[in-house]
């Protein structure tokens, strides 16, 4: 008979299968070799059985390694795609923040390295275009600092309008701007440099020249007082009019007619002189006034003035006109006095 667990044949008398270690039931093996005895047609031997009862624990384990294997590999993969992630993750964390420096800064340095860094950066292209920008703006920099020269700047300013040198670059064309324009001096010139400079580093200079020049600017009104005051003392003389020859002059004057620290006394005597001498008739052509005006240290203003004119007197002993050129100069306050007045012949 077989044991019913395990089908390995045992005697009658064994409580235990020598194989398996089953307990044997004489009932349950009665029952067993019925069942067999029953179904010839699927007879198992036993050593086929044993067999099979081997082979099938080693699948069991095969499989088992398989799947551990498996799983093993598959946590490898993870991890691996775990770490590579996270990996990118912090190279991408560390490129942005080198590019954002890249951008707030606009440091050659900075792009260069993040050049070298990321030859296969997201912003490569963008960085090597603002590379190339910056070197070319350091190299046309240098080239306008050292020149000196105002259409260089210009061009700089012009070039590069977003330049971390621009403000640089605006205040030594301010400077070199500057420099011309008091060399020229004039009216035109500081409104010039107002206009283009309204907050420059001289504009409070400049504004006070341009008042200086504009104070200075001779007006219509002006010259027309300054030619009435030289009118009024020649009418003055060839009508013998001495008070309206004496109300042209200050009653004290730097000099008059050669004389230093002259007063009204002086200016009489020459009149007198005219008078008592054996001129018949006198008289002068309308004179030509050249005027210039200034503004003086003390900031008071004078006319500083020459005038030509002609010249006709009449003698009792000569016959005719003696007919002469006559040049003067004057210097007149700002109530059109003069300070000064001299008056020449020049030719006969």
């Amino acid at each position: 008979m077989n044991c019913p667990n395990c089908g390995t044949p045992v005697n009658s008398t064994d409580t235990y299968c020598s194989f398996c270690g089953a307990r044997i039931h004489r009932q349950a093996v009665v029952n067993h070799q019925e069942e067999v005895n029953q179904h010839p047609q699927n007879p198992v031997p036993s050593e086929s059985r044993l067999a099979n009862s081997k082979f099938s624990k080693k699948d069991d384990g095969s499989k088992k390694n398989i799947r551990a294997l498996a799983l093993s590999a598959l946590g490898i993969l993870a991890a691996i795609a775990l770490a590579t992630g996270v990996f990118s993750y912090i190279n991408h964390r560390n490129e942005e923040a080198l590019w954002e420096d890249c951008e707030s800064k606009k440091q050659i340095d900075d792009l260069r390295r993040y050049l070298e860094k990321y030859p296969d950066g997201e912003h490569y292209d963008e960085a090597k275009k603002m590379l190339n920008k910056l070197v070319r703006d350091k190299d046309d920099w240098e080239q306008a600092r050292v020149s000196n020269d105002e259409d260089h700047l210009r061009s700089y300013i012009r070039n590069h309008p977003d330049s971390e040198h621009l403000d640089e670059a605006r205040k030594l064309l301010d400077d070199l701007v500057w420099n011309k324009t008091i060399a020229t001096n004039t009216k035109d010139a500081y409104e010039q440099y107002i206009k283009e400079f309204p907050e420059g580093k001289h504009k409070a200079d400049a504004r006070r020249c341009l008042d200086e020049k504009r104070r200075a600017e001779l007006s219509t009104g002006e010259r027309n007082n300054v030619r009435s005051t030289v009118q009024n003392f020649l009418f003055g003389l060839e009508n013998w009019d001495e008070n309206l020859m004496l109300s042209t002059c200050n009653d004290e004057m730097s000099s008059f007619m050669g004389k230093p620290h002259a007063t009204l006394d002086d200016v009489r005597e020459y009149y007198d002189a005219y008078r008592e001498s054996d001129i018949d008739s006198i008289g002068f052509s309308e004179p030509n006034v050249d005027v210039k005006k200034v503004i003086r240290n003390d900031n008071k203003v004078e006319y500083r003035v020459t005038f030509t004119t002609t010249r006709r007197m009449r003698r009792e002993e000569v016959e005719g006109e003696l007919v002469a050129s006559m040049k003067g100069q004057a210097v007149l306050d700002d109530r059109f006095h003069f300070k000064e007045f001299t008056m020449d012949k020049v030719s006969q």
